[in-house]
């Protein structure tokens, strides 16, 4: 009798934690549309503390970290919700949008490939990674992800790509 005492005991805890941190995760997103990002940053982690699988918390957190320009912070982040949660897109490319902050554009473009690959019609991570291939002179490469953005109904006007794809 005991032992299952002990076991119900421990499923409740359980649940009260997960729906703690679901508390504080919606508290951090309104601290965020409120632009109290210290604040929100407190409740993601809270949230995280209580629930350590809790991607969705990594990955607010890394968003508004990025607006703070905590950018490493916000890449440890990224990196945990992809190691949660593998075809996580939206995670490699906003991964990949701090890896180019930082200048690492090779890794950036690992990143928003892999972000196409779970989803093929990401047309922003198709954009994002062409600006990036322009920059290292990978004109031809970069030409075609413009072409696959706007095929895929990313609003580019068209003299934009006549004017870099010639």
């Amino acid at each position: 009798m005991n032992k299952i005492f002990i076991a119900l005991t421990f499923i409740i805890c359980i649940k009260a934690n997960s729906q703690i941190a679901s508390d504080y995760y919606t508290s951090g997103n309104n601290k965020n549309l409120l632009k109290e990002y210290k604040e929100a940053v407190k409740d993601y982690s809270k949230a995280i503390e209580l629930k350590p699988n809790f991607s969705k918390a990594y990955y607010s957190r890394a968003l508004v970290e990025n607006i703070q320009k905590e950018y490493k912070d916000a890449l440890k982040d990224l990196s945990k919700v992809i190691e949660i949660d593998p075809n996580h897109s939206k995670a490699y490319y906003s991964r990949a949008a701090t890896k180019s902050i930082l200048k690492d554009y090779n890794g950036a473009i690992e990143d928003y490939s892999k972000a196409i690959e779970i989803d093929p019609k990401f047309s922003k991570a198709y954009n994002d990674r062409a600006e990036l291939k322009f920059k290292l002179n990978q004109t031809e490469s970069g030409c075609s992800d413009l072409n696959k953005a706007a095929e895929l109904g990313y609003p580019y006007p068209f003299d934009y790509i006549k004017k870099r794809c010639k």
